[in-house]
């Protein structure tokens, strides 16, 4: 809908109230609110034209609207016409609102006022012959509104007519047409649900239209579906998931409406063709551009995994359809190595070098360093009728009228002879019969955003009026191929606003450390279980651009969710003593997990000068050590004292069995009295002096001799020998 400057101010004052018709605004802030309240309504809208495609001179059509504005204001509405096109650009510039040469017209309606309610509406029943068109061609059509009194323009709807004799043989064009199934995500890691957004989307959302569409738009269309919706969906649908709050988690039985859009989906898609985005569809360029290689190769991989499952049967990979429809050579390579061999990309993206007037084949080949792929080439201009926002009065109808337009006046161009770019004819200017080109040529038309919101019967009635149109024919996706004779293209091109467009580096960054620290919490089970992986491609996901907010969080819940399992493997930090300059301090090591882990344990000491650690270096590490589920292993470490003792910590560090740190190094205290040495001293003087006496005593039984008999030694003897013996003798 193109509007001007000058007929918006005068369709202010014209749909004023009458007291201030032709009375001048003064002041700012009256002007601000008159003109605020004659653009609050849609002034022209264009409701009906019949029949898309005329066909016969004699048909009548109809054109059909309404016309808005202040009760009783006079308005005079007519149309306009012209001769046949000659080229897209010409129909393009009309578009836009450029003057188109030598315009006829017919005033239908003439100085009537608008009712009570603020409408007028317009009806013209004319036949093609009426309004000059004599040939096949695509033709100018538009709506004007006048001022009643002054016949100033006040405001002009363009739109096109395609008319098509149906004794003209036609050239067919091949239209092929791809649409996104594609969501953000919704979990962070995998038991992580950030929000519940899913279960109002699938029931009465914008992915329930999407189904709705699927079911509605025949077979040939070709449906790129992101496997992390598919894993998050059935997730939902298969029983109890919990969901972040502010106050924890809230717990959600499973959800019905996932389970039947699942089966839904899965039986629409049976007889379609069917293309699995690279799990939760990543930021290719911005990847390879933050040095992060692994996620995309990771993502396409997953992507089948993934998408096989839940939709029951092989679904591809080998197509990637890149956000925005844009890559550089080094997103290119990335694909190429991750095994894509086509990607369907903007034309923008390889325009014909040097310049033609007509439109080229939509296939063609680009070299990477794992040989070549066939991109092919959406066009814009059918690109942004899908995208039409039908939720504006008229949208749908002009959409409808602008993607037949265009493709009709691809089948009209001529075919050019080698050499010749630039330079042909179009069959709507000279009105001779077109023959049809040496090559057939394939166009494709692709929604342009990724959270596509399709209205299903706008997009499903384009479909059947494309079918229906006598120049082309629908096909599909994997049965476009580049031709053996190709325009010549220039190198890819990536812009500065592709580029600004890209997740950022510094939120990337984040990533490729979450990465980092999710491999190590990943390889010190035995199993080496891929734990975090999806979590890492749902952050790297293309969703997140302009979502920094949303994504910040789900980083932030992620990392949460990394630090905890890290923290199942931990040292047991508590004080240990040590008496005495040297000996060993016992370390302990717990594993939470539910699985063995394979760890080793490095230990330093903090305060070298108080306490050494008796290893090459000063540096302690075991080897490989395997810690059974919810087990703990104690290592003992040698240390020697130094000085008069005290207290001093040592660090240690785990690792994972092939050297990287696993967790944060923890600092646990030794405590060292100093005592050995001294409790060494008392225990030998004690033993000494024992071993004296027992000496003496030994050596004085042996040397002594009996005293006389009649000393007082002797008698002390003789008292000594038993009764027994003394009777025995008697």
């Amino acid at each position: 809908m193109i509007r001007k400057a000058a007929p918006l101010i005068l369709l202010t004052a014209l749909l004023a109230p009458t007291g201030m018709a032709g009375t001048a605004v003064a002041g700012t802030a009256a002007t601000s609110a008159v003109t605020t309240k004659a653009t609050a309504v849609d002034p022209l809208v264009i409701e009906q034209i019949s029949s898309g495609v005329l066909r016969d001179q004699a048909s009548p059509i109809t054109i059909s609207g309404v016309v808005t504005g202040t009760p009783s204001a006079s308005v005079r509405v007519r149309i306009h016409w012209g001769q046949p096109f000659r080229s897209r650009a010409e129909m393009a510039s009309f578009a836009t609102g450029q003057e188109y040469p030598t315009p006829s017209y017919s005033t239908k309606v003439q100085a009537t006022p608008l009712d009570g309610a603020g409408k007028l509406r317009f009806e013209f029943t004319v036949a093609p012959r009426d309004i000059g068109m004599t040939r096949q061609g695509v033709y100018p059509l538009a709506i004007e509104v006048q001022d009643g009194v002054s016949l100033q323009s006040i405001e002009i709807e363009r739109t096109f007519l395609t008319y098509v004799p149906p004794e003209q043989p036609v050239p067919k064009v091949k239209l092929a047409m791809a649409m996104p199934i594609v969501d953000r995500p919704h979990r962070a890691s995998d038991d992580d649900f950030m929000d519940d957004d899913l279960r109002a989307s699938v029931s009465t959302g914008r992915l329930a239209s999407l189904l709705d569409l699927v079911q509605k738009s025949g077979r040939t269309v070709t449906w790129f579906v992101d496997p992390a919706l598919l894993d998050d969906a059935r997730r939902t649908a298969t029983g109890e998931y919990t969901v972040k709050t502010a106050s924890g988690g809230a717990k959600k039985a499973a959800d019905p409406a996932a389970r039947r859009w699942l089966d839904g989906l899965r039986a629409a898609l049976t007889s379609r063709p069917v293309v699995a985005t690279p799990y939760a569809d990543p930021d290719v360029t911005a990847l390879v551009h933050a040095g992060l290689d692994a996620p995309t190769q990771d993502a396409v991989k997953k992507g089948a995994e993934v998408a096989g499952d839940v939709l029951g049967r092989e679904i591809p990979t080998s197509t990637t359809w890149p956000v925005g429809g844009a890559l550089d050579r080094d997103g290119l390579d990335e694909l190429a190595t991750a095994g894509v061999r086509t990607v369907l990309m903007s034309g923008a993206t390889l325009p014909p070098d040097p310049q033609i007037a007509t439109t080229p084949d939509a296939a063609t080949t680009v070299d990477t360093v794992s040989g070549s792929l066939t991109a092919l080439l959406t066009d814009p201009t059918l690109s942004a009728a899908l995208d039409a926002d039908t939720s504006v009065p008229g949208a749908a109808l002009l959409a409808r009228q602008r993607f037949l337009a265009e493709t009709a006046m691809i089948a009209f161009e001529q075919p050019q002879p080698a050499g010749q770019a630039g330079l042909s004819q179009q069959a709507g200017a000279t009105g001779q019969a077109v023959q049809p080109q040496q090559q057939s040529r394939t166009v494709i038309a692709a929604p342009s955003t990724r959270l596509w919101n399709p209205d299903p019967e706008f997009v499903s009635g384009l479909i059947k009026a494309a079918s229906s149109a006598p120049w082309l024919q629908l096909t599909t996706l994997n049965s476009v191929r580049p031709g053996k004779v190709q325009v010549p293209r220039s190198d890819l091109v990536y812009s500065d606003q592709d580029r600004a467009a890209e997740l950022t580096r510094s939120y990337l960054g984040g990533v490729k450390k979450l990465s980092r620290q999710a491999e190590i919490a990943e390889t010190v089970t035995a199993e080496q279980q891929k734990l975090f992986g999806d979590a890492i491609l749902r952050l790297a996901s293309a969703s997140w651009r302009g979502d920094a907010k949303r994504a910040g969080g789900f980083v932030k819940q992620v990392r949460a969710s990394i630090e905890q399992r890290v923290a199942l493997v931990s040292v047991i930090d508590t004080p240990r003593a040590l008496a005495g300059t040297n000996g060993q301090v016992p370390v302990s090591v717990d594993n939470s997990l539910p699985d063995s882990v394979a760890i080793k344990i490095r230990v330093t000491s903090d305060d070298r000068s108080r306490l050494g650690i008796d290893a090459p270096g000063g540096v302690y590490e075991t080897e490989r050590l395997d810690i059974f589920k919810n087990r703990s292993q104690l290592v003992n470490v040698p240390v020697t004292v130094h000085g008069n003792g005290g207290e001093s910590t040592i660090a240690v560090q785990l690792l994972t069995a092939d050297g990287k740190p696993y967790g944060k190094e923890v600092h646990v205290t030794v405590r060292a009295t100093g005592y050995t040495g001294i409790a060494l001293v008392i225990v030998g003087a004690a033993l000494a002096i024992m071993l004296a006496a027992v000496v003496m005593r030994i050596l004085r039984r042996r040397s002594g001799k009996s005293p006389p008999p009649g000393t007082p030694g002797a008698a002390r003897e003789q008292s000594t020998v038993p009764a027994e013996h003394g009777e025995g003798q008697a």
